[in-house]
C-alpha cells in the first residue's frame, strides 16, 4: 500500500514540477512570457541539429554518474551489475533527485533502498555517495578556478560584476573546506564515536521536541554506531589501496564536465561556445543554490543565480537567458521521459524487504 502511496504522490510531483516549469512566467526579450513560450520562442535562433546533441550528452553524463558508485563497488566487494542495468538506476537517480524536495538527500534515500538487493549496507552506501560528491566537488572547483583565470585575463567581467567571481571562488574553497573537515573527522574512530553519539542525540532530541514526548527515541544509537562505523571500514580499506580511487576520479572529472557540456551545447546551438568558462563559474554557484532550496531540483533559485553570474561575468542577458532556460527545460523533459518509467517500474516490483546485508 505504501509503495502504491508513494507512487501516486511522485506522478503528482511530476505534473506539479512541470506545469511550474512550463507556466513559470519570466521576462524575455523585453515580454512576459512562460518558460515553455520562452523555450519555442528561443529554437528560432538555435541550430536544432546541434542542440540535439543534448541527447546524447545526457545519456553519457548519467552512465558517468553511476560508474562513479559502480566503479568502486566492484573493486571493494564481487558486485557485478550489467551496463544496462547501470545506466537505468543512474536514470532513476536522476529522476528521483528532481522530482523529489529535499534538498539533494532523496537520491541517497533511494540508492540505499535500490541497492539492498546487493548486500550493500546503507553507511556503505552513504560513504560511495558522500564520495561522489567530493569527487565532483573537487572537479568542479578546479573547473571553477580555471575559469575564473581565464575570465579575468580575457577582462570579460563587466563593472560591478567581480561580486560574482568572488563568490565562485568563495564557494569553491567553502567546498574544498568541508572535504577536509569530513576527513578529519572520518579518519580517527573517537571522532567517529562523537560524532555518531552526538548526532543520535541531537536528532531524538528535536523529534521529541516536536512530538511533544510522544517519540522518545527516534533513532537508535547501535543503528547510527554502525552507520558511521560502516563509512570509516570503506575509508579504511580506500586508505589501505589508494588505487580503488583511480577509476571513480576519472569517472566523477569526466562527469563533471558533462554537467557543464549540458549548457555547452545549448551555448553552442547559439553561436556562442566562447562562453564555456562563465558556464563553469555560473554553475557552480547556481548548483549550491539549487541544493539549499528544498524545491524539487532547486527551481526557482537555481535558473535565477545562473543567469545572474552569467551576466556578471560577460555574458549578454537574452543569449544568457536562453541558455539557461532551454537547457532546464530540455534537462527536465529528458529526466522525466528517461528516469519515471524505471523508477516506477522498480517502486511496484521489487520487494518491500531484503535479506541483511552481510558483513
Amino acid at each position: 500500500m505504501f509503495k502504491k502511496i508513494l507512487s501516486v504522490v511522485t506522478l503528482i510531483l511530476v505534473a506539479f514540477i512541470a506545469y511550474n516549469a512550463f507556466s513559470e512566467e519570466i521576462v524575455f526579450n523585453g515580454q512576459t512570457m512562460t518558460m515553455i513560450d520562452a523555450t519555442w520562442y528561443s529554437l528560432k535562433s538555435i541550430n536544432v541539429w546541434v542542440l540535439l546533441l543534448i541527447i546524447p550528452e545526457q545519456i553519457l553524463m548519467y552512465y558517468a554518474a553511476g560508474q562513479i558508485y559502480f566503479a568502486f563497488l566492484r573493486q571493494r566487494k564481487s558486485f557485478k551489475i550489467t551496463q544496462a542495468k547501470l545506466t537505468r538506476i543512474s536514470l532513476e537517480i536522476n529522476f528521483v533527485n528532481h522530482a523529489l524536495p529535499s534538498g539533494g538527500t532523496s537520491g541517497l534515500a533511494y540508492l540505499i533502498w535500490r541497492l539492498k538487493e546487493f548486500n550493500i549496507s546503507a553507511g556503505q552506501i552513504s560513504f560511495i555517495h558522500i564520495l561522489r560528491y567530493g569527487i565532483c566537488a573537487i572537479g568542479n572547483a578546479l573547473q571553477t578556478v580555471a575559469a575564473i583565470i581565464v575570465v579575468l585575463i580575457a577582462g570579460c567581467v563587466v563593472p560591478g560584476g567581480m561580486w560574482a567571481v568572488i563568490l565562485s571562488a568563495l564557494i569553491s574553497l567553502g567546498i574544498i573546506g568541508l572535504i577536509i573537515v569530513a576527513w578529519l573527522i572520518v579518519r580517527k574512530q573517537k571522532n567517529i564515536d562523537w560524532l555518531a553519539n552526538t548526532s543520535s542525540k541531537f536528532i531524538n532530541r528535536v523529534v521529541r521536541k516536536i512530538t511533544r514526548g510522544k517519540k522518545r527515541k527516534f533513532l537508535k544509537e547501535e543503528a547510527v554506531t554502525k552507520f558511521f562505523a560502516d563509512l570509516r571500514e570503506d575509508y579504511l580499506s580506500l586508505k589501505k589501496n589508494r588505487r580503488m580511487l583511480g577509476k571513480p576520479m576519472i569517472w566523477g572529472l569526466f562527469y563533471s564536465f558533462l554537467e557543464l557540456a549540458t549548457y555547452w551545447v545549448v551555448a553552442c546551438a547559439l553561436g556562442h561556445p566562447e562562453i564555456l568558462p562563465q558556464i563553469m563559474i555560473a554553475e557552480g554557484v547556481g548548483s549550491v543554490v539549487g541544493t539549499v532550496m528544498v524545491t524539487p531540483g532547486g527551481m526557482g533559485g537555481y535558473e535565477g543565480a545562473f543567469v545572474a553570474v552569467l551576466v556578471a561575468t560577460g555574458v549578454d542577458l537574452q543569449v544568457a537567458t536562453i541558455t539557461v532556460i532551454v537547457t532546464r527545460v530540455f534537462v527536465l523533459i529528458g529526466t522525466i521521459v528517461s528516469g519515471y518509467g524505471f523508477y516506477q517500474h522498480a517502486l511496484m516490483k521489487r520487494p518491500d524487504k531484503f535479506k541483511a546485508p552481510q558483513e
